[in-house]
């Protein structure tokens, strides 16, 4: 789930102002027949952050999704996501 409040138990929390432009978006694109993407990632994925969190035992599942997050600072577009042998593929959405 993603809800407003700052609260959570496994859900993606964010203020209340925040999650009124999420939904505000997204039933805008629902209502005109849109279909739309939501891509996730645990922090800004920079040199300098991935730096600091190579030691989790997270850190080669995030260093997949860094992929994704450089194809998008690259492109500036959502990538189409696929996921082959456990790991995350991204490539240019070919619908556009």
């Amino acid at each position: 789930m993603v809800h407003g409040n700052c609260v959570s138990i496994g859900c993606f929390a964010m203020t209340d102002k925040n999650i009124e432009k999420i939904y505000a978006l997204a039933d805008a694109a629902l209502r005109n027949g849109q279909k739309f993407r939501v891509h996730i990632f645990p922090s800004r994925m920079t040199e300098k952050n991935m730096k600091a969190y190579h030691i989790s035992k997270w850190f080669p599942f995030w260093d997949n999704l860094k992929e994704g997050y450089d194809f998008f600072e690259k492109y500036r577009e959502p990538p189409n996501v696929l996921v082959k042998n456990n790991r995350h593929l991204f490539e240019k959405d070919k619908n556009n």
